[in-house]
Parts: structure tokens; sequence; C-alpha cells
């Protein structure tokens, strides 16, 4: 490690706190690639320049995804007890495949989710919010992360993979204990428990949803590859999603000229949501690549062969926006690395986005005088080498009538079927131009 300020401890409170401090402070010290402590003796680095980023994820003959060549792990110096296991433990997916064989899972993985197309999703978020909604409309407050951002995309993709509600709960628990790196070890054994029973079911009774597709797609994935497709599609999908919307919904109720007028908030919408993906995306610190052999970095410091090596793409952005901000006419037309860059970009990005706008939709249609219920420093973040989402968001407004006849219904309730339409049109509304926009992040910071 070089010397001056001690590894970023991606564990630590104070971290959470003020990432972009911190990433800034180690940069300037150490350039592109800055030493980092996953946990508590477990060394690894994060790149966090854009250009680096770009370039090293489309280098595959020098970095690997595979972690079984992550070299501390392979000469045992990585406790079978590490909270990292479940995020960086290598798994038979797309995430940790290489060249043909990466080719061959992730042609699975596309086609599988080819059928739910993001306006159809959308339309199923739109029915779950509703429903969501009318558990807490009459209160006039309401924890919007428990009641509301996580179990929206729970509700939706329990449809989409064909789960039982109790499955989609127990594996979405265990989920966000392996992202937080809580007890990783028996969140894996839970996550394993519950898929391998759902795929008996859907052997028994296969259907038109993504586990069906991917056990009888071309590519004849195995037993374990499926379950381990549905560890990294569900994944994937569910706790980023929850971040994202709360994220954005955050952005919405602390930002004045967002704000302002929520009545007509499309436009508002799709740019708090561009604002987060620009510098406070779900996944910061997260997919790790591994390099095949010692690399040298621009500055003179070199990453050794096997090393963790994270992309920070919260930090990546952020420097790209302030390299820019003064200078806008010179700006690149290039968009945020929050989706991935190259041959592991994440090929849901639209259904994700989908629900998140649907969700924040309703929420602002239904809730007048939606506002926080803290004061915004007063929101914390959860403690995760990987992610930036919040623990909690408390919110209040005027009280309203349920829409919904009957008792309102509340996460804790059985899934609806999927049975929504598909998009009717495929019209988006006009976004801000890059420039603008990342003027606007700026001054907003």
């Amino acid at each position: 490690m070089a010397t001056g300020h001690p590894p970023l401890e991606l564990y630590d409170p104070g971290f959470h706190a003020d990432h972009h401090a911190a990433y800034a402070r180690m940069r300037k010290e150490h350039g592109p690639v800055v030493p980092v402590m996953l946990e508590p003796g477990v060394e690894g680095r994060l790149v966090v320049d854009y250009a680096l980023i770009t370039a090293w994820c489309r280098d595959e003959r020098t970095f690997s995804r595979d972690a079984r060549r992550w070299k501390d792990w392979r000469e045992g110096r990585i406790p079978d007890d590490s909270s990292l296991l479940g995020m960086m433990g290598h798994r038979p997916n797309a995430l940790f495949s290489d060249g043909e064989e990466h080719r061959r899972v992730r042609r699975a993985m596309v086609d599988s989710l080819s059928p739910f197309e993001p306006g159809r999703v959308g339309a199923e978020a739109r029915s779950v919010a509703e429903r969501l909604v009318d558990g807490f409309c009459a209160r006039g407050e309401a924890e919007l992360m428990e009641e509301f951002a996580r179990p929206l995309p729970l509700l939706v993709m329990n449809g989409m993979f064909g789960m039982d509600h109790e499955s989609g709960r127990r594996f979405f628990t265990a989920l966000r204990d392996m992202w937080d790196g809580v007890d990783a070890e028996r969140a894996n054994a839970e996550l394993e428990r519950v898929l391998s029973a759902h795929i008996d079911r859907k052997r028994a009774h296969p259907g038109d949803d993504i586990t069906s597709t991917l056990m009888r797609h071309r590519a004849g994935l195995s037993d374990e590859e499926v379950l381990q497709h549905l560890v990294l599609m569900v994944g994937a999908g569910h706790e980023p999603s929850a971040a994202l919307l709360s994220n954005s919904v955050r952005v919405l109720l602390t930002d004045r000229a967002l704000g302002d007028d929520l009545a007509g908030a499309r436009t508002g919408i799709d740019e708090a949501i561009e604002r987060v993906m620009w510098s406070a995306p779900p996944v910061t610190n997260y997919p790790v690549m591994y390099p095949v052999r010692d690399v040298e970095v621009p500055g003179g410091s070199v990453v050794p062969e096997g090393t963790p090596v994270l992309l920070g793409f919260a930090a990546a952005n952020r420097f790209l926006a302030e390299e820019y901000a003064d200078r806008m006419d010179d700006a690149p037309n290039r968009a945020h690395l929050a989706w991935g860059v190259g041959a592991h970009r994440c090929p849901a990005k639209d259904i994700a986005t989908a629900i998140a706008v649907a969700g924040i939709e309703v929420l602002i249609r239904r809730l007048p005088g939606l506002r926080l219920g803290v004061a915004p420093e007063e929101l914390s973040w959860r403690i995760s080498p990987f992610a930036h989402a919040l623990t909690r968001l408390p919110v209040a407004f005027t009280p309203q009538t349920p829409e919904e006849e009957g008792t309102p219904w509340t996460p804790s309730d059985s899934v609806p079927e999927t049975s929504t339409p598909r998009r009717q049109s495929s019209e988006k509304p006009a976004q801000s131009s890059l420039s603008s926009f990342l003027v606007r992040l700026l001054r907003g910071r």
C-alpha cells in the first residue's frame, strides 16, 4: 500500500456520511486508483477515474471477473465466514464469467428478460404502487423504505420470476443481509435454500416467467447455473431498484428546483434519477475485477495480480462532472457509468428505471404535500462497501382516502397476479442536455 493517508475503509460509517469527500481526498494523494480496505484486514483497490474504468472494463485480456483469481482467497487468507463472500465469492453466473462462457450464459439471461419490456413492467409497478400507497395514505406519514421502496420491486419481480410471496420475502431479506455483509454465510445458505425449492416448483409447474425460461433455454444451463443466475438477476434488480427509487425521492424532496412543482414532475423525476445515477448511484463500488498480471497505473503505482479491483462508479461519475463544470461547451456526450460498461453492462437498466419512475409518479400523484418527515441531515446511509442506500426515508403528507375499496394492501399481503398490458407508446419526455445537467448537479451538491 502507498504511504500517506491509510487505505480508505469502505466499512467505516464516517466514509458513508460523506463518501465524495473521502474519494476526493484519496484521489488527490493516490491518483486514479486508491487503496481500500473492504473489511478489516482485506485489501483491494478502487478505480475512481471514468476513463480508466472504461478502458479496464473493456480489456478482457488483462482483467477477469472470475473471483477464483482473488489471490488472498486463493491462498487461504480470506476466512470462510468473511462478510464479503456473499458478494465477492465465485458463482457460476454471468457476473463472474469471461469470454465465451460469459456470452453463453448472458444470452440466456437477456432472452429471459426480453418479454418484460419496460412499458409492461412500468404498468405492473404502477398497479402495485397504488395498492401500497392505499396501505398508508390515510395516516399522513410513512416510512417509505420499508412500506414502499423495498416492497415495490419485490412484488413486481415476484411476478416476473414466478415466485410465491413467502419465498420472495425470504429471498430479499437474505439478499439485503448479503449486500450489508450481515452474517453472509447464513444469508447465502438461505438464498440457495429458497431458490432450490423455487426451481423444484418451476420444474413441476413451468410458466411464462424468467425462471422457467432460464431452465429451458438453448444455452443448457444446469440447475446450479439457473439458481446462481436467479441470485444475480433478482439480487441486482431488487436492492438497487429500491435504492434508486428512494434516493431519487430524497433528491426530489431536498432540491427546491426539482421539487417546486411536483404536480407535473415527469421531467423532474427523470432528472432526479439521472442526478442519483451521476452522484449517488445505488451500486457505488461494485462489481469486482481481478488483474491476471501486475498492472501499472498511470502515475507509477502497480496493482498486483489477483488484487480485487472495485469499480468506483459514484466517484468516477462525480469527478467527470467536476472536470467539465467550468467548460461545459466542451463536455463530452458520454453517459454515466452507473449501469456498468462493456460486455458486463446491466441488461435490465430500463426495467429498473421503469419501476422507479412508476413508483415515484404514484407517490407524487397520490400524496399531496409530500415532504421529508425529518431534517435532511438526519437521514442516514446503510454501511456497505458496495452500495449507497438509505436506512430509512420518513415522509409526511396530507392524509388521503384510499382509492381501492376494501382492506388496503400492505407488503405482508399476497402477491397479485402479473397481467399487465404492453406499452402503448414508446415516446419519452425531452431530456435536458448533458452540459446543463452537469452544471445543476455541481451547483446542487
